[in-house]
Protein backbone atom coordinates (compact mmCIF):
# COMPACT_ATOMS: atom_id res chain seq x y z
CA UNK A 1 0.00 0.00 0.00
CA UNK A 2 1.25 3.48 -0.85
CA UNK A 3 2.34 5.74 2.03
CA UNK A 4 -0.40 8.30 1.35
CA UNK A 5 -3.03 5.56 1.54
CA UNK A 6 -1.52 4.19 4.74
CA UNK A 7 -1.57 7.65 6.29
CA UNK A 8 -5.16 8.21 5.18
CA UNK A 9 -6.13 4.87 6.69
CA UNK A 10 -4.54 5.80 10.04
CA UNK A 11 -6.33 9.14 10.05
CA UNK A 12 -9.67 7.47 9.29
CA UNK A 13 -9.07 4.88 12.02
CA UNK A 14 -8.17 7.60 14.51
CA UNK A 15 -11.23 9.67 13.65
CA UNK A 16 -13.48 6.64 13.92
CA UNK A 17 -12.00 5.66 17.29
CA UNK A 18 -12.30 9.20 18.65
CA UNK A 19 -15.98 9.17 17.68
CA UNK A 20 -16.83 5.69 18.97
CA UNK A 21 -14.90 6.06 22.25
CA UNK A 22 -16.72 9.31 23.11
CA UNK A 23 -13.39 10.82 24.17
CA UNK A 24 -13.97 14.12 22.38
CA UNK A 25 -17.45 14.53 23.87
CA UNK A 26 -15.87 14.26 27.33
CA UNK A 27 -12.97 16.61 26.59
CA UNK A 28 -15.07 19.33 24.98
CA UNK A 29 -16.86 19.83 28.32
CA UNK A 30 -13.60 21.23 29.69
CA UNK A 31 -12.41 23.46 26.87
CA UNK A 32 -11.87 23.97 23.17
CA UNK A 33 -10.24 21.04 21.40
CA UNK A 34 -7.42 21.38 18.88
CA UNK A 35 -5.28 18.67 17.34
CA UNK A 36 -1.52 18.79 16.83
CA UNK A 37 1.11 16.58 15.28
CA UNK A 38 0.68 13.91 12.66
CA UNK A 39 -3.10 13.63 13.04
CA UNK A 40 -3.57 17.36 12.44
CA UNK A 41 -1.00 17.42 9.63
CA UNK A 42 -2.42 14.29 8.02
CA UNK A 43 0.96 12.53 8.09
CA UNK A 44 0.22 9.54 10.35
CA UNK A 45 2.16 6.30 10.08
CA UNK A 46 1.29 4.90 13.50
CA UNK A 47 -1.31 5.29 16.23
CA UNK A 48 -0.40 8.53 17.97
CA UNK A 49 -2.89 11.37 18.38
CA UNK A 50 -1.96 14.69 20.04
CA UNK A 51 -4.83 16.71 21.48
CA UNK A 52 -4.95 20.10 23.20
CA UNK A 53 -7.82 21.13 25.48
CA UNK A 54 -7.75 24.90 25.87
CA UNK A 55 -9.50 27.26 28.29
CA UNK A 56 -8.94 30.84 29.44
CA UNK A 57 -6.85 30.04 32.53
CA UNK A 58 -4.46 27.28 33.60
CA UNK A 59 -5.96 23.94 34.57
CA UNK A 60 -5.43 22.89 38.19
CA UNK A 61 -4.29 19.45 39.28
CA UNK A 62 -7.69 18.95 40.94
CA UNK A 63 -9.43 19.68 37.63
CA UNK A 64 -7.16 17.20 35.90
CA UNK A 65 -8.12 14.42 38.31
CA UNK A 66 -11.82 15.23 37.79
CA UNK A 67 -11.31 15.09 34.01
CA UNK A 68 -9.44 11.79 34.29
CA UNK A 69 -12.33 10.36 36.33
CA UNK A 70 -14.81 11.60 33.72
CA UNK A 71 -12.74 10.01 30.92
CA UNK A 72 -12.55 6.77 32.91
CA UNK A 73 -16.27 6.71 33.76
CA UNK A 74 -17.42 7.62 30.24
CA UNK A 75 -14.99 5.87 27.94
CA UNK A 76 -12.52 3.98 30.14
CA UNK A 77 -13.48 0.61 28.64
CA UNK A 78 -11.93 1.84 25.38
CA UNK A 79 -8.49 2.36 26.96
CA UNK A 80 -6.03 -0.05 28.58
CA UNK A 81 -4.03 2.63 30.37
CA UNK A 82 -5.01 6.06 31.70
CA UNK A 83 -2.43 8.20 33.48
CA UNK A 84 -1.59 11.69 34.67
CA UNK A 85 1.93 13.01 34.26
CA UNK A 86 2.43 15.41 37.14
CA UNK A 87 6.17 15.43 37.84
CA UNK A 88 7.40 17.42 34.87
CA UNK A 89 11.02 18.35 35.40
CA UNK A 90 11.67 17.60 31.75
CA UNK A 91 13.61 20.41 30.02
CA UNK A 92 11.41 19.93 26.93
CA UNK A 93 8.41 21.35 28.85
CA UNK A 94 7.64 24.75 27.37
CA UNK A 95 9.61 23.96 24.21
CA UNK A 96 8.79 20.61 22.61
CA UNK A 97 5.86 20.21 25.02
CA UNK A 98 3.51 23.01 26.09
CA UNK A 99 3.38 24.40 29.62
CA UNK A 100 0.30 22.65 30.92
CA UNK A 101 -1.15 19.50 32.42
CA UNK A 102 -1.04 16.09 30.74
CA UNK A 103 -3.17 12.97 30.55
CA UNK A 104 -2.00 9.97 28.54
CA UNK A 105 -4.24 7.22 27.24
CA UNK A 106 -3.18 3.95 25.62
CA UNK A 107 -5.18 1.27 23.89
CA UNK A 108 -5.07 -1.28 21.11
CA UNK A 109 -6.82 -0.57 17.82
CA UNK A 110 -6.73 -3.34 15.21
CA UNK A 111 -4.09 -5.17 17.30
CA UNK A 112 -1.76 -2.16 17.25
CA UNK A 113 -0.83 -0.05 20.28
CA UNK A 114 -2.17 3.50 20.07
CA UNK A 115 -1.57 6.44 22.37
CA UNK A 116 -3.46 9.64 22.89
CA UNK A 117 -1.46 12.53 24.38
CA UNK A 118 -3.79 15.15 25.83
CA UNK A 119 -2.47 18.52 26.96
CA UNK A 120 -4.64 20.84 29.05
CA UNK A 121 -3.44 24.38 28.53
CA UNK A 122 -4.47 28.00 28.89
CA UNK A 123 -5.35 30.25 25.97
CA UNK A 124 -2.18 32.23 26.69
CA UNK A 125 -0.03 29.10 26.38
CA UNK A 126 -1.82 28.11 23.20
CA UNK A 127 -1.04 31.50 21.65
CA UNK A 128 2.58 31.60 22.85
CA UNK A 129 5.15 31.31 20.08
CA UNK A 130 7.24 28.25 20.96
CA UNK A 131 9.59 29.03 18.09
CA UNK A 132 8.81 25.90 16.12
CA UNK A 133 6.95 24.98 12.99
CA UNK A 134 3.33 24.02 13.74
CA UNK A 135 2.31 21.22 11.37
CA UNK A 136 -1.34 21.67 12.35
CA UNK A 137 -1.31 25.17 10.87
CA UNK A 138 0.64 24.25 7.72
CA UNK A 139 -1.06 23.50 4.42
CA UNK A 140 1.00 20.72 2.92
CA UNK A 141 1.24 20.04 -0.77
CA UNK A 142 0.88 16.41 -1.82
CA UNK A 143 4.62 16.39 -2.53
CA UNK A 144 5.51 17.71 0.95
CA UNK A 145 3.15 15.26 2.61
CA UNK A 146 4.68 12.33 0.72
CA UNK A 147 8.22 13.48 1.54
CA UNK A 148 7.39 13.71 5.27
CA UNK A 149 5.87 10.23 5.13
CA UNK A 150 8.99 8.87 3.40
CA UNK A 151 11.15 10.29 6.21
CA UNK A 152 8.82 8.82 8.83
CA UNK A 153 8.88 5.44 7.10
CA UNK A 154 12.69 5.49 7.03
CA UNK A 155 12.70 6.33 10.76
CA UNK A 156 10.31 3.45 11.44
CA UNK A 157 12.24 0.91 9.33
CA UNK A 158 15.52 1.82 11.06
CA UNK A 159 14.03 2.14 14.59
CA UNK A 160 15.38 5.68 14.95
CA UNK A 161 14.39 7.91 17.87
CA UNK A 162 13.75 11.20 16.09
CA UNK A 163 10.67 13.31 16.73
CA UNK A 164 8.13 14.04 14.04
CA UNK A 165 8.82 17.72 14.71
CA UNK A 166 12.45 17.32 13.58
CA UNK A 167 11.24 15.60 10.42
CA UNK A 168 8.73 18.37 9.66
CA UNK A 169 11.43 21.01 10.08
CA UNK A 170 13.95 19.04 7.98
CA UNK A 171 11.55 18.70 5.06
CA UNK A 172 9.68 22.01 5.25
CA UNK A 173 12.31 24.45 6.53
CA UNK A 174 15.66 22.90 5.63
CA UNK A 175 14.57 21.36 2.32
CA UNK A 176 15.98 17.89 2.99
CA UNK A 177 14.89 15.40 0.33
CA UNK A 178 17.00 12.35 1.20
CA UNK A 179 16.03 10.61 4.47
CA UNK A 180 19.29 8.64 4.65
CA UNK A 181 21.37 11.82 4.42
CA UNK A 182 19.24 13.59 7.03
CA UNK A 183 19.29 10.78 9.58
CA UNK A 184 23.02 10.21 9.09
CA UNK A 185 23.72 13.83 10.04
CA UNK A 186 21.67 14.15 13.20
Amino acid sequence: MELIQISDSYKETASSFLESSQLLSVLEKYGRIEFEGAYAGNVMLHGDVDIKVIKDVDFTQEELFAILKDVHDTCGDNFRSLFVKADWDDPRLGHQFPNGRYIGLKTYVNDERWKFDIWFISEGENNRDRGKLDISKTSLTDEQRLKILEFKQYRKEHALKVSGQKIYEAVLEKDFTDPELFFKNI
